[in-house]
């Protein structure tokens, strides 16, 4: 079925595992309930295609096109969507675990716990919520909705101005906050697998059981952060300020702390650590007064 025109094609309730639709038309097709295991779809166009309930374990869909589909309660483990256009697609309820999404469109699209991502719209679709609009009163960046648990990932935030922001167990994967002003922002919970947050101000903030697993927190300001069994493993905190934090329980397997300023700083065991503090300056001595 590679390459072929099936647009508006019954498909549903059918057993078609392996079947290959490579670069196949499949626009507004019935594929409800269809088993596709390991089904080859890469670059099929799967534009408004009813595919609830589908079995997708495994399948190609690389440069599928698949805006406005309705995958709703879909069975996706292992698939393979990079560069895959999900815009205004239907996720909710469906089954995502241990997925390809390198370079994937996310637009308007409705993730499994029912929260809309707009990582990555163009600027067509963003234009009525460009950098730092409000919509339906919840503040937008590049199309990244700025609010508790989130699903953002990829987001384009980079010397963003999020002081004091809420944005409690959002996924924030692979985000890019180099240079962004996060001072006293809650990012409790919050998922930063391999962020950039490189010369980041984290002043004061909020990350306490937050996932930091391979970020990139090279010269980030971290003074007096809540960092309480935040996960750090294999992050990188060169010449980190963390004067004043709080890490206590912490995660630092594989971590990198070369030249990191620990003044006052609870270490993962509790102890305070005093290991680099600035010598404190001694008043200079009085010139003493001529007569």
């Amino acid at each position: 079925m590679a390459g072929e025109k099936l647009a508006g094609a019954d498909y549903s309730g059918t057993d078609l595992h392996n079947g290959n639709f490579s670069k196949a038309d499949l626009s507004k097709a019935n594929l409800s309930d269809v088993n596709l295991y390991k089904g080859k779809l890469s670059g099929a166009n799967l534009s408004g295609a009813d595919m609830s309930r589908i079995m997708l374990f495994f399948a190609d869909l690389t440069g599928a096109n698949l805006t406005g589909a309705n995958l709703t309660a879909a069975k996706l483990d292992d698939a393979d969507f990079s560069d895959a256009n999900l815009t205004d697609a239907n996720l909710a309820g469906a089954q995502l675990n241990r997925n390809k999404f390198f370079h994937t469109t996310f637009c308007h699209t409705v993730m499994p716990d029912g929260i809309v991502n707009n990582a990555n719209c163009s600027a067509e679709k963003t234009r009525a919520d460009a950098a730092g609009a409000v919509i339906a009163g919840v503040a937008s960046i590049n199309g990244c909705a700025i609010k508790p648990q989130t699903v953002c990932n990829n987001a384009a935030l980079a010397e963003a101005n999020l002081a004091s922001v809420d944005l409690t167990s959002a996924q924030l994967y692979l985000a890019n906050l180099a240079s962004a002003n996060l001072f006293k922002a809650n990012l409790a919970k919050v998922n930063l697998t391999e962020a950039n947050l490189a010369r980041a101000n984290l002043d004061r903030a909020n990350l306490s059981q937050a996932n930091l697993t391979d970020a990139n927190l090279n010269k980030a300001i971290l003074r007096g952060a809540r960092l309480e069994r935040a996960n750090l493993t294999g992050a990188t905190l060169l010449n980190v300020d963390l004067t004043d934090a709080d890490l206590t329980g912490a995660n630092l397997t594989e971590a990198t702390l070369t030249g990191a300023t620990l003044c006052h700083t609870v270490m993962p065991n509790g102890i305070l650590s005093y290991a680099n503090c600035l010598p404190e300056k001694k008043p200079e001595p009085a010139m003493p007064t001529v007569k």
